[in-house]
């Protein structure tokens, strides 16, 4: 059984959950204050869920470590990013997953996903479609790092399956 520490969860915990639910995978999720859980457990990924500088710096050094990010990196790497985007008339944003350092800084990319910004879009709409975009794709991705496969858009797009979906038919 493959374990999973997810740093931060938040909304898109449950969908992590759930395309995990029928896989050999155990997850546990953790607040960035609590690194206890790392003194009595080995996993095989941890994932963070956006800003990793409250976290200590050993769990990076000790784990292989990605974040799961609300902008398009390297652009917004701040607190607010959907907001930030919105507000300042970028027309692509979207959604990013990289490796941390030693560190726990970017390190390297490992997919990133688009989100448009019409003229007439509202922040609320954005925000949803950022949202429903971090539910599709995050899992879909996590697998592909847990499974040490390099991530493919055919499973969510369509087309041949890189077989790292879920209940795929291909």
């Amino acid at each position: 059984m493959k374990k999973i520490a997810i740093i931060n969860g938040g909304e898109v915990l449950a969908s992590i959950i759930n395309f995990f639910k029928d896989k050999n995978v155990d997850i546990t999720a953790v607040s960035d204050a609590d690194d206890t859980i790392f003194k009595l457990n080995k996993f095989d990924l941890v994932v963070i869920n956006g800003s990793a500088q409250k976290i200590d710096k050993k769990i990076f050094s000790e784990n292989k470590v990605i974040r799961l990010q609300p902008s398009l990196l390297p652009a917004f790497d701040i607190n607010e990013p959907v907001k930030s985007a919105f507000l300042s008339g970028v027309k692509v944003s979207g959604v990013s997953v990289c490796y941390l350092d030693k560190e726990g800084r970017n390190e390297k990319i490992v997919a990133q996903f688009p989100v448009l910004i019409d003229y007439e879009t509202h922040f609320d709409e954005f925000e949803e479609n950022m949202r429903k975009t971090e539910n599709m794709f995050y899992p879909v991705v996590i697998n592909s790092v847990l499974e040490n496969k390099p991530f493919s858009f055919s499973c969510i797009m369509g087309g041949g399956c890189s077989g790292n979906c879920n209940n795929c038919n291909h």
